[in-house]
């Protein structure tokens, strides 16, 4: 097994694991409709142009879409990368698979939003037309908070279904590969599959840290902006963890060959 781990080809897109899904499943194919869907959603969020004017900001504001459509496409590509490593089909992966898929639609939404909004502060404009009032909304509340009143309250609600969609979608990807390292034995995973499995669980549950952090300062402070910054955290760690898994690996590959 370590030799054909080693010297037999595989996926030039992954060549440190070997690849256990074979055809797509119709887990997998519903799983890309509902991606799909997600992202079209994203598109007709914004409405058809009618005028130049309204061409020139669906331009000026497609950062904004890009922005949002590189972290549904990152979180596609994890789960997509799941399913040919592992191949599982079993029941507590579908039940987990479907949590994430419906968590993964509605994260689009404030993630979309939130992107906006940090563009609009980018260029300079004004984010208040995000934060208008109807009549219907007045005395509306969010976590005994009327969200309605204000700007601010508005933004503190942003944050909030942000944070929540960030930690279920990262908390389930958590699960599904803890899910497949208890299989391992079954899987028949590597040492080197082994470290990577454990660096994807890593990897998520530091998100989903994050994210709950971020929430509970958000709960305690009141200010959409702290809770913001509590953000800035991720690359830094991610960095951080992105190099001890290159460690790892390089440890694990060595005792490959030298076993091998």
């Amino acid at each position: 097994m370590i030799r054909q781990h080693l010297f037999s080809k595989r996926a030039p897109a992954d060549p440190d694991f070997r690849w256990r899904g074979g055809d797509m499943s119709r887990v997998e194919a519903l799983s890309d409709g509902v991606f799909a869907l997600t992202i079209t959603l994203l598109v007709v969020s914004a409405t058809a142009p009618r005028s130049f004017y309204d061409l020139w900001l669906m331009v000026r504001d497609l950062p904004a879409f890009v922005l949002s459509l590189a972290i549904i496409m990152a979180a596609w590509h994890t789960h997509y990368s799941y399913f040919r490593r592992y191949g599982l089909e079993d029941t507590q992966t579908i039940i987990l698979n479907s949590v994430f898929l419906f968590l993964i639609m509605f994260f689009a939404y404030p993630l979309k939003f939130l992107c906006t909004f940090l563009w609009l502060l980018i260029i300079g404009e004004d984010t208040q037309v995000l934060f208008v009032i109807p009549d219907i909304a007045q005395g509306l509340t969010f976590f005994g908070t009327d969200i309605f009143s204000s700007a601010l309250g508005q933004r503190v609600a942003m944050i909030y279904l942000y944070g929540f969609g960030l930690l279920g979608v990262y908390a389930t990807l958590s699960l599904m590969h803890y899910r497949a390292y208890t299989l391992r034995d079954v899987l028949e995973l590597d040492e080197l599959e082994v470290v990577i499995t454990e660096s994807e669980i890593f990897k998520h549950t530091l998100t989903t840290v994050i994210a709950a952090a971020s929430l509970l300062v958000l709960f305690l402070t009141s200010n959409p902006g702290i809770a913001g910054v509590v953000y800035f955290l991720l690359p830094v760690l991610h960095a951080y963890l992105s190099w001890f898994k290159r460690v790892r690996v390089q440890k694990a590959k060595q005792l490959l060959v030298e076993s091998g």
